[in-house]
């Protein structure tokens, strides 16, 4: 089988056993040593992309001792996710049901307070039925 100088770079960086002097032929020649540059920058690059990680040159600058960063366990994530939701419903329902203890108020006597509820920003037309609700405890026909 002939190879071309290109073809036993090729198998070289793939990681192929090549004959020396095949390989010291074709690093022999300019186009031989570009393509070798290329080829194995380009394989470097789309390991590093495809491995998450920066090239080889600019991690040895950064940090060579680095610990592996670890993914955080599943279980950790469900404790997170449950916490928002218990921490969320409390401050819901502080919220709507106001402060554990009631202000404290002088003693006044009993009056009367009207409350006008605010203009809304939409009308509401005037009811055309009135129906009244009567709640019978001894009724027991029907169930509660």
């Amino acid at each position: 089988m002939v190879e071309t100088s290109l073809q036993v770079i090729d198998a070289f960086i793939d990681g192929e056993r090549v004959a020396a002097n095949a390989l010291k032929a074709a690093l022999a020649e300019p186009a031989g040593r570009d393509y070798f540059v290329e080829v194995w920058l380009m394989r470097d690059a789309v390991q590093s992309e495809s491995a998450g990680a920066p090239p080889v040159a600019v991690a040895a600058a950064a940090a060579p001792a680095a610990m592996p960063r670890r993914e955080p366990r599943r279980w950790m994530v469900a404790a997170a996710i449950a916490g928002a939701l218990l921490g969320g419903y409390a401050i819901g329902y502080r919220a709507t049901t106001g402060s554990a203890t009631p202000p404290s108020s002088p003693a006044q006597s009993p009056a009367v307070t009207v409350s006008v509820p605010p203009a809304s920003a939409f009308p509401v037309p005037p009811a055309t039925r009135v129906i009244q609700l009567e709640f019978h405890p001894a009724t027991t026909a029907g169930g509660d």
